[in-house]
C-alpha cells in the first residue's frame, strides 16, 4: 500500500449508465491489479488480494466444516461476505464496475462515496454516508471508539506528546 500503508481520503464519485465510476489513484495503486468488492454494514467493502485471502482462510480454520454448513451464525456471516463478492479489475481509463447486486445492498443510485479506512476501502452511497457521519461520528462515539481501539493508557505509558481534550497544554 502507498502512503505508508494507510488507505485514507474521500471523495465523490457518479456512476455512468452500466455501474462504473473512476476509482481514485491512490487507490488503484495499493489495491493492486485486481481485488474484491464484497457487502459490508451499509456500505462495500474494498479488500486487497491479501486481506480477501486472510478473511477466507480465517474464517475456515475457526469453524469446523459441519458448524459452517449448519449453524446459523456461521453461515449468516459466509453468506453476507462471500455470496456477492466480485473480483474487480480496473479497466484502462481506471474504471471499476458495481455490480447490480451490490449497489442495490449499499443503497447506490447514482452518486458514491469512496473513503479510505486505514486499512481497507469502503465505498457507500452519499445519503447513507452523510446519515452515518451525523449518527456515529458524534464527539461521545467518537471517544468511546477510540478507548475501546487503542485502549486505556496503562501507569508509565507514554501518551505520545498528545494533550488530553480540554486540556490547556
Amino acid at each position: 500500500m502507498e502512503n505508508g500503508g494507510v488507505f485514507g481520503g474521500c471523495s465523490t464519485h457518479r456512476l455512468d449508465d452500466v455501474g462504473r465510476f473512476v476509482l481514485p489513484k491512490r487507490f488503484r495503486l495499493s489495491l493492486g491489479e485486481s481485488f474484491f468488492i464484497t457487502r459490508g454494514i451499509n456500505c462495500l467493502l474494498v479488500l486487497t488480494q491479501d486481506q480477501f485471502h486472510s478473511i477466507k482462510e480465517k474464517a475456515l480454520k475457526l469453524v469446523g466444516p459441519v458448524e459452517a454448513l449448519f449453524n446459523p451464525a456461521v453461515t449468516s456471516i459466509y453468506h453476507h461476505l462471500f455470496s456477492e463478492l466480485v473480483e474487480v479489475r480496473v479497466d484502462g481509463q481506471g474504471r471499476i464496475q458495481l455490480t447490480p447486486e451490490l449497489r442495490s445492498h449499499a443503497g447506490i443510485d447514482r452518486d458514491l462515496v469512496i473513503i479510505g479506512v486505514g486499512n481497507w476501502v469502503e465505498i457507500w452511497s452519499v445519503d447513507r454516508w452523510e446519515d452515518y457521519k451525523k449518527k456515529s461520528l458524534t464527539p461521545e462515539n467518537l471517544v468511546d471508539a477510540a478507548q475501546l481501539v487503542f485502549g486505556k493508557k496503562d501507569a508509565g505509558e507514554s501518551d505520545g506528546g498528545v494533550p488530553s481534550s480540554g486540556s490547556s497544554e
